[in-house]
């Protein structure tokens, strides 16, 4: 039976393009989106097959900071 490690991302709606920067660079290794979910926070699972020896990283991840407004 296949096992999985899961990893969720959290960010602003606001900042949605570090978002899709984040979940196209985790795909690259090896994670798959498994769904989005939030409003003003925006909540993404991932999963990936469990090597022999998974890493050992933070299951949620901080918030990147807001967006910069021109001044």
């Amino acid at each position: 039976m296949q096992k999985w490690e899961f990893r969720v991302l959290q960010s602003a709606a606001a900042a949605v393009t570090h978002l899709n920067d984040r979940i196209n660079t985790m795909a690259a290794d090896g994670w798959e989106c498994m769904g989005i979910s939030g409003d003003q926070m925006v909540y993404v699972l991932l999963r990936r097959p469990v090597s022999e020896a998974p890493a050992a990283k933070p299951a949620v991840e901080a918030p990147p900071p807001p967006p910069q407004e021109p001044a």
